[in-house]
């Protein structure tokens, strides 16, 4: 029996989170004597290597169940790894051990899937699928291995250490003169210009139209993408949505019978619009103009992973209902969604940009392009943000300017070994530790997103104020059945209207369970961004917060003291009205109907695309099976 490893095991029988930032501090200070170490060396896309180190206590030690939590931290560890930084392959070699560094790597082997098909992979082999179509958007034909990950041991371990090497602007950028230049070029020359910036996410789409540095209109527009079961389903409303803002664009511009089409297409922008009411106003609108009108840049935030304006993550939550019903087919299918920048490209002038990243990177360049306005030496270091909403996204600017061609997917990291009780609940039973998606449990889609504000009241809530719970479910925003506790989503979504219940609650005070959910929020985060430090090592320490979760500054808050108690080095800040520096943000905080917590990430994507017309494209590698 370990004494390291035991008090963690009952922790988690306890129903007590177990960090992963724990284990690795407990374990980094075994006695040499008694433990062994495993490096795992990861094959960036030609950026060269990431060496990480594990110090593990010797099995025979162990009882059963310790030597089964040892077991999932190194799974959990190196599936952090290919979640953030992805790779081509993946080295596995020890020093010191009995025998432990060839079972371990079988282990791997395994538990990831190596040897299958992407369709039959287990939930850590979801992240080799993410590697794997990374690897066919990036590498050119004929490139040995391509798009085939593999695992490999070797005999002896390399000295311990961390490389980070830089990647590439999302989309093919040259490098340029770093943050500055980026700061500078995505507001230059926004006159004369008509740009569409549209945000994506799990719940809804929202659009900004910018025409000649000033905004036309903002659209959202609600949705439940993981119910779909064919990529049309996402694909064409994006489209329409598009369509119907260059007609607005028109009208902004001022040409010849806009008045009409600006008419027809009133019902289109009424909060609720059905798709059959959007589609119906922009045929009747296209049909009035003699040509069309076209854009000149679109820029896109997609909450998946995107390499060179590609969309090749494929293992989101927002897809799970299209993997489940195409099952298969879904690979050949997924590449249309992959090559949504090409369907854009038919709504920009010859030459423009469709510049598409994923949410988490628009959240850091966004911040970069308002911080640098007003603080340049703010952001020196680069800036790293995150998206709290339906999911967590993650992004990092450098302090090159550059966008890391990793996958980046934190959401995805596991951060709790513990929590034994809340696994036995199936994945969409709100009380469950476990992902959507891969089933794993401890990620962090289950701790900082709106899920995890869903699941930690169902935890405390009963108990602690039960008068709320109770009201919860009088109000139909929990419902309870035999298979479980769910937020219903049919026949009217309650996801929103229940995270706002809950914020509003911490807002009016009164509620100590509310405010420990949102408490517990923030030393998620601090976990979060302990494991980034181990994954990425950036230099910046400070991560900027956007989305819904935090638009309510008594929420905020309450996560920074949560926190603290876990990172006191950590810094947090929140996207809201005080980061609106530019023009066009400028242009939303005082807008009467809209927020900059609703908006900053469309008004982001609109300096995205404008930075993309300016930066000089780098020649870009044949996109093979994600194009």
């Amino acid at each position: 029996m370990s004494t390291a490893v035991r008090d963690l095991v009952d922790a988690a029988q306890g129903g007590q989170p177990v960090y992963i930032s724990t284990v690795r501090e407990r374990l980094e200070a075994l006695d040499p004597a008694a433990s062994f170490r495993l490096t795992a060396t990861v094959q960036g896309f030609g950026t060269g290597d990431r060496v990480y180190s594990f110090v593990l206590p010797r099995f025979a030690s162990l009882a059963a169940d310790e030597r089964a939590m040892v077991v999932e931290y190194v799974l959990a560890g190196v599936y952090n790894i290919l979640s953030t930084v992805g790779g081509r392959s993946l080295s596995l070699a020890t020093t010191g051990d009995d025998g432990e560094g060839v079972e371990l790597a079988a282990i791997v082997e395994h538990e990831f899937g190596i040897s299958e098909a992407r369709i039959d992979r287990p939930g850590y082999g979801r992240a080799v699928n993410v590697s794997e179509r990374m690897d066919e958007a990036i590498s050119v034909e004929g490139t040995p291995s391509r798009g085939t990950f593999r695992v490999i041991r070797r005999d002896a371990a390399a000295p311990p250490e961390v490389r980070v090497s830089r990647g590439g602007l999302g989309g093919g950028i040259a490098e340029r003169d770093g943050i500055a230049d980026l700061c500078s070029l995505s507001q230059s020359g926004l006159a004369g210009t008509a740009i569409c910036g549209i945000d994506i996410g799990g719940t809804d789409i929202k659009l900004c139209l910018a025409v000649d540095g000033q905004v036309a209109s903002f659209l959202e527009y609600d949705w439940f993408p993981t119910a779909f079961t064919a990529i049309d389903q996402i694909i064409n409303p994006i489209v329409l949505l598009v369509r119907l803002l260059r007609l607005d664009g028109a009208r902004a511009r001022g040409l010849s019978n806009t008045g009409a089409v600006a008419e027809v297409v009133r019902s289109a922008f009424a909060h609720g619009a059905s798709l059959e009411t959007i589609e119906a106003a922009v045929l009747a609108g296209e049909a009035l103009l003699a040509e069309p009108f076209a854009l000149d840049a679109i820029g896109v935030c997609f909450p998946d992973v995107v390499v060179r304006d590609k969309i090749v993550g494929g293992e989101v939550y927002k897809t799970r209902g299209m993997r489940d019903h195409l099952g298969p087919a879904y690979e050949g299918e997924f590449r249309r969604l992959a090559s949504l920048n090409e369907e854009l490209r038919a709504f920009v002038k010859p030459g423009g940009v469709v510049g598409i990243v994923n949410d988490g990177p628009m959240a850091a360049f966004t911040a970069a392009v308002e911080l640098g306005v007003v603080a340049p030496a703010s952001i020196r270091h680069g800036v790293f943000a995150h998206t709290l909403g339906t999911e967590l996204g993650s992004g990092w600017v450098t302090q090159d300017g550059e966008i890391p061609d990793i996958p980046l997917e934190i959401y995805n990291c596991i951060i709790d070994l513990g929590s034994y009780p809340e696994r036995a609940f199936a994945p969409d039973d709100v009380r469950s530790v476990n992902n959507f998606n891969t089933r794993l449990a401890g990620t962090l889609q289950k701790y900082t997103s709106q899920s995890g504000v869903f699941r930690l009241a169902a935890k405390y809530l009963p108990e602690q104020d039960p008068a709320l719970f109770a009201e919860l479910l009088q109000r139909g925003l929990l419902a309870g059945s035999p298979s479980g506790l769910f937020v219903p989503t049919e026949p009217t979504d309650m996801r929103k209207p229940l995270l706002e219940f809950l914020m509003a609650s911490a807002e009016s005070g009164g509620h100590p369970a509310v405010d420990r959910i949102f408490r517990e929020i923030g030393e998620f985060m601090a976990v979060a961004w302990l494991e980034s430090k181990w994954l990425l090592d950036p230099a910046v320490a400070q991560r900027i917060l956007f989305g819904r979760l935090v638009k309510r500054r008594a929420c905020f808050d309450l996560m920074v003291a949560g926190a603290h108690s876990i990172a006191p080095g950590l810094e947090l800040e929140v996207a809201d009205d005080e980061m609106a520096n530019t023009n066009l943000m400028r242009q939303l905080r005082d807008s009467p109907r809209y927020t900059v917590a609703q908006f900053a990430q469309a008004i982001g994507a609109v300096h995205y695309a404008n930075y993309r017309r300016h930066a000089a494209p780098v020649a870009s590698p044949t996109s093979g099976g994600a194009s």
